[in-house]
């Protein structure tokens, strides 16, 4: 299997999507079975590193390895940041929904001032409509469903 950092700066896409995001910004991405790192946007630049316990990242995103797959496929490596937003959507959001979870450690201030919300609109409108038929049609509906996925 190919690895996350790997994976993730040889997709034009991804690279674009993560440059929106603000200094500070942190996640972890878990892939079942294989790795677990952290990303961060650093200055002028996308660090990867091994997780460790003591990390304090924005939030964890575990996936089975079949999701890991399917969002880093030679297809969507052809996408734009737009068309890899309702991509990734729409497959989180349907048949790997149960494959994946999402566990948030901070606050929706602080995921806003680390520049999340910047991705809204990379998505443009096909992205908004995915999002909308799945509740989440508003900021206010966003932040209503993270909190679900608040780890307290």
């Amino acid at each position: 299997m190919i690895s996350v950092e790997e994976a993730v700066r040889h997709n034009g896409a991804v690279m674009k999507i993560l440059s929106s995001l603000s200094k500070g910004a942190s996640f972890g991405v878990v892939v079942e079975g294989g790795e677990s790192v952290v990303v961060s946007r650093e200055k002028d630049a996308v660090s990867f590193r091994a997780a460790s316990a003591g990390d304090k990242p924005d939030f964890v995103v575990t996936m089975q390895k079949e999701v890991f797959e399917k969002l880093f496929s030679e297809y969507t490596s052809t996408l734009d940041a737009g068309s890899f937003l309702v991509f990734s959507a729409k497959l989180l959001s349907g048949e790997c929904k149960e494959k994946t979870d999402l566990v948030i450690y901070t606050n929706f201030l602080k995921l806003t001032l680390h520049g999340y919300l910047k991705i809204l609109p990379l998505g443009g409108t096909a992205f908004w409509k995915v999002l909308k038929d799945n509740g989440l049609g508003s900021v206010f509906a966003i932040e209503k469903k993270l909190a679900a996925f608040k780890n307290k």
